[in-house]
């Protein structure tokens, strides 16, 4: 009898531990035990304390089963709560990736924008240098062809004037021989200098030839003379309005140009002083603006990846945590039945509860 009952005994620790367990289609080592005790046991024993021990084991499984339910379905709300957290920060995340993408193409739009008015700004910097230099270069042209003009009328007026000067002297037949070979040089002057007027529409062929008889002559046609003088002063009046119409110009066509380079030069200054260097300026700005933004872009990727990343984690750890949980519960109730089973037993070797 003692014997039956330490087994007994020991068999109960074991099963509060938990080792003690199913056997598939065989004979729990439980049943085994309580068969073996029921055929040796004596029919006059007192079973009660061994059914009181079968309730108290089956007690315990069911309270830790219930424990186990109670627990996985705090770690379900759990879970749940996990599950919407990440579910909530994904759908944060995707919505935020794709403001921050769209704000990202339009700071992009903008800078091409931008360098695409800066490109065109620097290309009407060298258009607008390119027609200053020629302006400029027209300017000093005019301003060549002008000095040669007028130094022309300038040298023409002199000789005339040297000419006139001449004439005035001859008086008689000797002052005519005296200054036949000056009139002859004065004459010759006269040509080369007056032919350089030509394009003016300048007559001095008559005159020249005038000169050239008077020079021939030896005797003095005061009258022929006097005629000959008075066309030199018309024809130096008409020099000197000729030279005086092209200053006139001359000063107009210089104060158009002067203004037309001025504006250009205006528009050169505004452009590579203040247009480019503003343009670089905000396309500085809009890079910054952009890499910042990418950024925070690669930001919020990351924390996108994260959160799917928490979100498998915790599904695939709560499938574990299911299985694991259903493995248990399987568990408990196998040993239930096995304490059922364990009954039965001493109930068919005539053992019953008191």
């Amino acid at each position: 009898m003692k014997t039956f009952i330490a087994l007994s005994l020991l068999y109960l620790t074991l099963a509060n531990q938990g080792i003690l367990s199913t056997f598939g289609d065989q004979i729990h080592p439980f049943q085994q035990v309580i068969v073996a005790l029921s055929e040796v046991a004596s029919k006059d024993f007192n079973f009660q304390q061994l059914f009181v021990a079968l309730d108290e084991l089956a007690e315990s499984f069911k309270a830790r089963k219930n424990e186990e339910n109670a627990f996985y379905e705090q770690e379900y709300q759990q879970y749940q709560a996990d599950v919407q957290y990440y579910q909530n920060q994904i759908t944060d995340f995707k919505n935020k990736i794709a403001q921050l993408e769209i704000d990202v193409k339009d700071l992009n739009d903008e800078r091409t924008r931008l360098q695409q008015f800066l490109t065109e700004a620097k290309q009407d910097l060298y258009d607008a240098t390119k027609l200053f230099n020629a302006k400029e270069a027209q300017i000093n042209s005019d301003k060549s062809t002008f000095t040669r003009q007028f130094n022309e009328y300038a040298d023409t007026i002199t000789v005339l004037d040297q000419a006139i000067a001449l004439l005035n002297e001859v008086k008689d037949e000797t002052s005519l021989l005296q200054k036949s070979d000056n009139i002859k040089e004065i004459s010759s002057k006269m040509h080369t200098h007056l032919k350089q007027l030509s394009s003016k529409r300048v007559f001095y062929q008559p005159l020249v030839k005038a000169l050239s008889q008077i020079a021939q002559n030896n005797y003095v046609d005061q009258e022929n003379l006097n005629k000959v003088i008075n066309y030199m002063n018309q024809l130096r009046q008409s020099l000197i309005d000729g030279q005086t119409s092209l200053q006139n110009q001359f000063d107009a066509q210089s104060k158009l140009q002067q203004d037309i380079l001025s504006e250009i030069q205006a528009k050169i200054t505004g452009i590579r002083d203040v247009l480019i260097p503003l343009l670089q300026t905000e396309i500085e700005t809009k890079d910054g603006e952009i890499k910042a933004l990418n950024s925070i872009l690669n930001d919020a990727r990351i924390n996108l990846a994260e959160a799917e990343d928490n979100l498998n984690t915790t599904q695939n750890r709560w499938i574990e945590r299911t299985a694991s949980h259903n493995t248990l519960i399987q568990q408990y109730d196998n040993e239930l039945l096995a304490i059922k089973d364990a009954e039965n037993a001493l109930k068919k070797g005539g053992i019953f509860r008191q």
